[in-house]
């Protein structure tokens, strides 16, 4: 019963539009106005989803051109990243390789500079203890040089600068005599660094 009451008044409502639009297009003027404003009626709906659809097309394009820039960035750490462990495992390994005793790496240099031996003195010092959060260890001696010129004195430092052994020049103190300012008595501290066996 109630289904075909439902059914009757669905007929009355189509019947009721058909009727109010004959009534509406009965002439030509009024068909062609109704043509006109339902093409109108089409065309902005047509617009809204087409700008709707491009503007999200838009939005996809410009989040694109970002995550591939982030990628670039992301692809540019990696390599810096794998590029610095590669010279983290060649300094280690020459670290490994050169096991020879800093005082005998020191005197060395300072041999191969023909500085006679009562002219200089090397004491092993190592007053820095490292914590145990410290990736490395430092060792260190305390060199004094006597009656050394500023000629063999720079020549002397920046062999220890550059030996293979990574060196590094501390503390240094010059003292000259007042008659003779072409000899000098220098101190200073060289120390070197060992990475930690990672356990």
């Amino acid at each position: 019963m109630e289904l075909s009451s439902l059914t009757g008044n669905i007929r009355k409502a189509i019947g009721t539009a058909r009727e109010k639009l004959t009534r509406i297009s009965s002439t030509e003027r009024d068909r062609r106005a109704l043509i006109i404003g339902v093409s109108g009626l089409v065309l902005l709906i047509l617009y809204l989803v087409f700008h709707s659809i491009s503007s999200g097309t838009d939005r996809l394009e410009k989040r694109v051109v970002q995550l591939e820039s982030e990628l670039g960035k992301v692809q540019e750490l990696k390599t810096e990243y794998e590029e610095s462990q590669k010279k983290i495992a060649v300094l280690s390994s020459k670290i490994k390789e050169e096991d020879e005793p800093l005082i005998s790496i020191v005197e060395q240099i300072l041999l191969s500079e023909n500085l006679d031996r009562k002219n200089f003195s090397i004491r092993d010092v190592n007053l820095r203890t490292s914590t145990s959060e410290d990736f490395y260890e430092e060792r260190s001696i305390d060199v004094e040089l006597k009656n050394i010129s500023l000629k063999d004195l720079v020549d002397i430092l920046y062999k220890i600068q550059n030996a293979p052994s990574f060196l590094k020049v501390s503390n240094l103190n010059l003292s000259t005599k007042f008659d003779r300012s072409d000899s000098m008595t220098v101190k200073l501290r060289v120390s070197t660094f060992r990475f930690k066996e990672v356990t």
